[in-house]
């Protein structure tokens, strides 16, 4: 037969190890949220390094096709463009104009930091609208860069 005492210890034994069980499955769940607040906090970095390695791209596919639009505007300018020219220009200035058109619309879809591009590309998408008019009017099929251009001006 069970004496009350033995009943009374082994019900505070149990409680004990209830309760410790309990403190090893709170610091369990502690730890675990470190762990993903940590791995958390490694991936906004990855991905903030991410768009900062997309923008590069961006700049540098800019660049390519600027620096082609370039040297075949300078050929048309300076007579010396062979046949055929013309239409290698027009590619070359739609490649250009839909890369700055990309970078645009990355811009205005929250893609990357507007305040900072702001700073960076203000004047650049004001040279390009200016230097082009008839290619950034009505109708144009680079409405991305006009909304910025107009967007941006107004700031």
């Amino acid at each position: 037969m069970l004496d009350p005492m033995s009943i009374a210890k082994a019900a505070a034994d149990a409680a004990d190890r209830s309760a410790a069980a309990s403190v090893v499955s709170s610091g369990t769940a502690v730890l675990a949220l470190l762990v993903s607040i940590g791995a958390g906090l490694l991936l906004w970095e990855q991905l903030k390094s991410a768009r900062w390695l997309a923008l590069l791209s961006f700049e540098q596919s800019m660049h390519d096709r600027a620096q082609a639009f370039t040297v075949i505007a300078q050929q048309l300018a300076g007579g010396s463009a062979p046949a055929g020219t013309q239409a290698i220009y027009d590619a070359a200035k739609e490649a250009y104009f839909n890369s700055v058109d990309r970078l645009a619309s990355s811009i205005l879809n929250g893609q990357f930091p507007e305040k900072e591009m702001r700073q960076d590309y203000r004047d650049y998408i004001q040279n390009i609208v200016r230097a082009h008019p008839n290619d950034f009017n009505t109708g144009t099929s680079y409405r991305k860069v006009v909304r910025l251009h107009q967007k941006w001006q107004d700031q």
